[in-house]
């Protein structure tokens, strides 16, 4: 059996998430033998489809060819006269050929591979400046009490974050209002009393984000032709995505099952009674997914083999399976994380905001531990 684990879009860019890499630790550590496991993040695989020189030819030209971005698969404000034009827009069009021929040297910047373009940025001549960058034109410019003569990196990099900004943007504005840097569709699903605003999202008209993460999908699942795919869903800007993933899984390889756990399932989906959900998914598990995983694992090899805090969907309606037999491991039984299969070189430091309690979250690599587990009582 092959196993793929997937974080799907979008989450922070500057590290990657750590379900993944946990419950790979756990599964080569207790998985059944002849049980291969990886990993892919879909989240920084669309970051770098979209901010990168080709992906932002693509936005251009979408952009250009006046397709709307109200809501996703109808007519939206930009369909009317390009004077209309939100102010990022209308910047990454009018210094398109600049945007797209800087965009992956300042990527390479913030993954910290070209640390000699910080001078060359700091000098504010190369990058084009777009509306993020208005708060320092000022006389109380914040970017020189905060960096002075001597912190070149730093404002180089602050920088080069307010440029992706503006083109992310531009995504949002002008191609997919869905979108963001580190959270995608999260409107669909914060508070969401039905399964309704999901499912019109997915029967759309997809948007060239959603077409890319097809595409992103597509190619993954053909390189590792997977036999279950796991998708975690911490935050409510993954949810959209992950559905989107699991329902291509199911169309592109039926018989591969599709499982969907995490954060925001544990919290938002503990009374689900909408079967509508699994036409993206076969099964939804509940809180510490360790358990849970290694009983399906098994569970597929042998249907006689209890499911753990596991909804299925049971002829038109929803079931949830769990047993007493099956327990918790304990954390010293879990197995040591992996970040195998993850280019940890490819995550992007972004250093939005001055404030330095934000950039704690957004800069740097961070080694992301398990600090809280459910536990049965």
């Amino acid at each position: 059996m092959r196993i793929l684990l997937i974080t799907p879009p979008m989450v922070q860019p500057n590290t990657p998430y750590p379900a993944t890499p946990h419950l790979v630790g756990c599964l080569r550590r207790h998985a059944p033998p002849g049980v291969e496991v990886g990993q892919a993040d879909l989240s920084m695989e669309l970051f770098h489809g979209l901010f990168s020189g080709e992906g932002l030819r693509a936005v251009v030209e979408r952009l250009r060819a006046g397709r709307p971005a109200g809501k996703p698969g109808r007519a939206g404000r930009l369909g009317r006269a390009s004077r209309e034009r939100p102010a990022a827009v209308a910047h990454l069009i009018d210094h398109a050929d600049e945007c797209v021929s800087l965009i992956d040297p300042v990527v390479r910047f913030l993954e910290g591979r070209d640390p000699t373009m910080a001078a060359r940025i700091a000098r504010r001549d190369l990058l084009p400046e777009g509306p993020r960058f208005a708060a320092l034109d000022g006389e109380d410019d914040p970017a020189g009490w905060a960096f002075g003569a001597l912190g070149t990196t730093d404002m180089a990099r602050h920088l080069a974050s307010l440029f992706v900004d503006d083109l992310a943007d531009a995504v949002a504005d002008g191609i997919d209002p869905r979108f963001g840097l580190a959270r995608h569709g999260e409107k669909l699903a914060c508070g969401a009393a039905t399964f309704e605003p999901l499912g019109e999202a997915l029967r759309a008209r997809p948007t060239l984000v959603d077409e890319m993460l097809d595409d992103l999908a597509r190619g993954l699942l053909a390189a590792r032709k997977p036999d279950l795919v796991g998708i975690t869903i911490p935050f409510p800007g993954n949810v959209y995505g992950a559905l989107r993933v699991g329902r291509l899984v199911k169309a592109e390889r039926p018989r591969t099952r599709v499982v969907l756990g995490g954060g925001w399932v544990s919290t938002e989906l503990r009374r689900l009674s909408d079967p509508r959900v699994f036409d993206c998914c076969d099964y939804i598990t509940l809180d510490d997914g360790y358990g849970p995983i290694l009983a399906l694992v098994e569970h597929l090899e042998d249907r006689s083999r209890p499911l753990l805090r596991t909804f299925v969907r049971r002829r038109s309606g929803v079931a949830f399976e769990t047993t007493d037999e099956i327990a918790d491991l304990g954390h010293c039984d879990i197995g040591t994380p992996t970040y195998e299969g993850l280019d940890l070189g490819r995550y992007v430091s972004l250093f939005e905001m001055l404030n330095p309690m934000h950039r704690l979250w957004s800069d740097g690599r961070w080694n992301c531990m398990s600090a809280t587990r459910s536990r049965k009582r």
